[in-house]
């Protein structure tokens, strides 16, 4: 009988390791939700009646809104407005369209090429210009001369609300989507 269970030993072994392998890799892959149900939380496309401009971003200055730029649109289709903003300390670029439908159409294309870890920041390929310089941020190692500097997008999201499109700067998309809602609550009190 020993001599069985001593043949039944590596088996018994192995299923035990293979068993805790699946339960580690089933919790992980059940843990990881919380950040994407952080980004669902948040909706990238919100149809709207109401049709924003540069005035509602001006009514919002009290609240630490500062509008510091204003970009040239006449390369960027569909696009009526552009401006470059700061709110608590974070960059944000806000466009305006004319409709909803057209912040979609003619938007999307755009603010998916600027937004994200395989954003184009620099180079041939950006596809709208004006700006090119304040949607990346210069990414490098403490100590490294300014030519070691590797470059990122400074906006990891963006939102669709109505006919504008907001683009928010953050470290990860959770907290870029989150820095959208907090400017976006200022637009929309509850």
């Amino acid at each position: 009988m020993s001599n069985q269970s001593a043949l039944n030993r590596p088996i018994t072994t192995f299923l035990i390791g293979w068993v805790l392998a699946l339960i580690i890799a089933l919790t992980s892959a059940c843990g990881g939700s919380s950040n994407s149900e952080a980004e669902s939380s948040i909706q990238r496309v919100l149809a709207g009646e109401r049709a924003y401009t540069i005035e509602d971003i001006e009514s919002i200055k009290p609240s630490g809104v500062k509008i510091v730029k204003k970009y040239d649109v006449d390369e960027l289709p569909g696009a009526t407005d552009a401006r470059n903003v700061i709110y608590n300390k974070l960059d944000y670029e806000v466009r305006f369209y004319a409709t909803h439908e057209d912040a979609i159409e003619q938007g999307t294309l755009y603010a998916d090429s600027i937004t994200g870890d395989d954003a184009v920041v620099i180079g041939d390929e950006v596809l709208w210009e004006e700006g090119e310089k304040d949607r990346r941020k210069c990414s490098r190692a403490a100590g490294t001369p300014h030519s070691g500097c590797s470059y990122s997008a400074r906006y990891l999201e963006y939102v669709i609300r109505g006919n504008m499109i907001l683009f928010c700067e953050g470290d990860e998309s959770s907290q870029a989507f989150e820095n959208c809602n907090n400017l976006l609550a200022l637009l929309e009190p509850v």
